[in-house]
């Protein structure tokens, strides 16, 4: 395997997830050329996964929406001559690409019909409780690869770190950033809960509000009913950036979305909170992390109807500052606090 093509077409956490199959990559073909196609959102990550040497970008709903660009794109792929394509999702538009692309292995799921693309297809069955970075590992099953290391990793540049050097400079507490919103509403605590913690623990920390243009009005709110100060970061800066920001943070506060992984990635104390989500499945696992999680009942992935939404609501703010504040002094972690319904922790 001389050229090899990760092809990742998810959101920015799956491109993250998928750093233990780079590096399983990486180490089984040390001479390899190995690059991975993404979507635009996730190319600035891709390219500082310390595994990968060069990202493609597919713009599925932009430039390569047009079939000259996208006829283009695939000639640039096939004259690389890729010996190998590693498709880690089940959406059938990677095998699809990595067939038409002319690469004469092409491993993947045989998911939404993508085994008639690929000559290694396995299966999508998951394990109950298993991690999804480990879960990313099974499409490697065909070249008999084995990983110990699922950690994730961002090799950050110099320019990646300016603004949050400048910001660390400034502050005289630790900064603390905080990710309020997922991918859908059901992911994330509520307004009032964000608020008496950023209340509780602003003599002690610099507060820092992330999230993107589309979330600037919901940031603005919890700054504004927090009422102490607090920075706001809603698409002003790059995701190296932000990466940046937290890598010079002494805590992350994260619901399950990218800036969860992103935190695990550089290092950083991670204090997710969870609700519809599994944390055995998506939260973070390094040693000084932590999940606070009221499992009230079974995770729904956030389908269906849900009239109540308890898993969040009804989260103690008493709970996850406590455990925020316990992170900061300490330092250490270890620990998945599942709260009762009368917010006690166990």
């Amino acid at each position: 395997m001389k050229r090899i093509l990760i092809i990742n077409l998810a959101f920015i956490g799956d491109v993250l997830l998928s750093t233990p199959v780079a590096r399983s990559l990486r180490h089984a073909y040390p001479q390899a050329r190995i690059d991975m196609m993404t979507v635009p959102v996730a190319a600035p990550l891709a390219q500082r996964n310390p595994y990968v040497d060069e990202v493609i970008v597919y713009d599925k709903k932009g430039q390569h929406k047009k079939w000259k660009a996208l006829w283009q794109l695939l000639r640039q792929i096939r004259s690389r001559n890729y010996d190998l394509a590693v498709c880690t999702n089940f959406a059938l538009r990677g095998a699809m690409l990595a067939f038409f692309c002319g690469i004469p292995r092409r491993l993947g799921y045989a998911a939404q019909h993508g085994e008639w693309f690929l000559t290694d297809a396995v299966s999508p069955v998951r394990p109950p409780l298993r991690h999804e970075a480990e879960n990313y590992l099974d499409v490697l099953q065909p070249l008999d690869l084995e990983a110990a290391d699922f950690s994730l990793e961002l090799a950050l540049q110099a320019d990646d770190v300016v603004p949050a050097a400048k910001e660390k400079e400034k502050a005289d507490k630790p900064i603390v950033v905080l990710c309020p919103a997922g991918s859908y509403r059901r992911k994330s605590w509520t307004t009032d809960g964000y608020a008496k913690l950023i209340q509780n623990l602003s003599p002690q920390v610099s507060w820092y509000l992330i999230g993107g243009k589309a979330e600037a009005p919901y940031l603005q709110r919890i700054a504004a009913k927090a009422a102490v100060p607090v920075t706001v970061w809603s698409g002003t800066h790059t995701l190296p950036e932000v990466a940046g920001l937290m890598q010079q943070a002494a805590l992350v506060i994260s619901v399950d979305t990218a800036a969860l992984h992103m935190a695990q990635a550089v290092h950083t104390p991670v204090l997710g909170l969870f609700g519809p989500t599994d944390p055995r499945i998506w939260g973070p696992r390094g040693a000084k992390d932590r999940v606070v999680w009221l499992q009230n009942c079974q995770p729904c992935w956030g389908r269906g109807e849900c009239a109540t939404q308890h898993c969040l609501r009804d989260l103690p703010a008493e709970t996850v500052i406590q455990t925020a504040q316990e992170m900061l002094q300490q330092g250490t972690g270890d620990t998945v606090h599942r709260v009762t319904e009368k917010g006690q922790r166990e």
